[in-house]
């Protein structure tokens, strides 16, 4: 299927802003679930590193500061005030009612992209199963001994079915049509993820912030032509990670005319990546090889804040497509009494 914008890919490459280096020479990697063999994307984010679920005045400080986010993504995004407060105020209680008072606590995030029909999300966590299958409806939810299953219309295409798998540590997302194969492959403990991927796996086993891969090339290849810009053309690859010990994104780039292009184009917006970090962070990018690297000074902080960002990030997503539901949720109900 033909991808017709870039734009979430794009948002995840330069939201992160901050990759990889080739080294993590332990040949030992540790199980971490990875249920689809040929991604385009493999994203980690490691969500306790914000101080969310910490306790007294540092998860109070986080659960603000996350919430400030997810308003400010609105506004560069183009919503209006109104919009992008209302936004907010669903964040703020998306955490209060649900992440904050032990319903849902999500420490470790897993996405793994290949088209809209191949994807999965997992949720590494405590999950009070029973009250998540309460607000799911308990029209919607089959419940086994230790799992329930909900299936519900994507928010991106309502013609298609997304499942949702629920335990008391995992939660599955995925598109119903290969549910039966993503739920096997992690009930088996079966990782399943390309050797074109290993870095990421190398990457995860220090449980950084945010880790990630994407296949530029294989992204490409899969969009409609228009929708790609003439400087994305140019990337291949690229890996980043972001951890209390390392800082790094890297942008391969095999041509050295369009990796000097690219270089200049890279440096202007040095500017703009420390501004989103709140001029906390210095940044600075080089050329190495066949590849750019963009580099940060890495610690603790950081690794705080960028963790706080991408649950901002994610909320951002999550909050939105919620809002949508509700609207298809609402027009069949106008459908039914007709």
């Amino acid at each position: 299927m033909k991808i017709n914008n870039l734009n979430t890919i794009l948002a995840i490459v330069l939201f992160t802003s901050v990759l990889m280096i080739s080294g993590f020479n332990n040949p030992q990697i540790e199980y971490f679930p990875a249920p689809l063999a040929s991604p385009q994307l493999s994203l980690y984010a490691n969500l306790t590193a914000s101080g969310l679920y910490d306790t007294g005045e540092s998860a109070l400080n986080a659960s603000q500061e996350i919430v400030s986010h997810v308003e400010n993504l609105c506004v560069a995004r183009g919503a209006d005030k109104t919009t992008s407060h209302h936004i907010r105020t669903a964040a703020e209680n998306l955490l209060n009612d649900r992440l904050l008072n032990g319903q849902i606590k999500v420490y470790e995030l897993f996405f793994y992209f290949a088209d809209q029909q191949n994807f999965a999300i997992i949720l590494r966590g405590e999950f009070a199963r029973q009250r998540l299958a309460g607000v799911l409806g308990a029209g919607k939810v089959v419940d086994a001994s230790d799992k329930s299953v909900a299936r519900f219309r994507s928010p991106l295409n309502p013609s298609e079915l997304i499942f949702m798998q629920v335990g008391s540590d995992e939660i599955v997302i995925c598109p119903d049509n290969i549910s039966g194969n993503v739920t096997e492959k992690l009930a088996a403990r079966q990782n399943i993820l390309g050797s074109e991927f290993a870095a990421f796996a190398k990457m995860i086993r220090v449980r950084p912030a945010v880790a990630a891969e994407i296949n530029l090339a294989a992204l490409q290849s899969a969009a409609a032509k228009e929708s790609v810009p003439d400087w994305f053309k140019a990337l291949r690859h690229t890996r980043l990670i972001v951890s209390s010990q390392m800082a790094k994104m890297q942008l391969f780039i095999p041509d050295a005319d369009e990796r000097a292009r690219l270089l200049r184009q890279v440096e202007g917006l040095v500017g703009g990546l420390r501004e989103h970090a709140g001029n906390l962070v210095d940044f600075s990018a080089a050329a190495s090889g066949n590849s750019i690297f963009i580099e940060a000074p890495a610690g603790d902080e950081l690794e705080r804040l960028v963790s706080s960002r991408s649950i901002a990030f994610l909320m951002h997503f999550f909050v939105r497509a919620q809002k949508n539901q509700l609207m298809v949720s609402s027009r069949d109900a106008d459908d039914n009494r007709e």
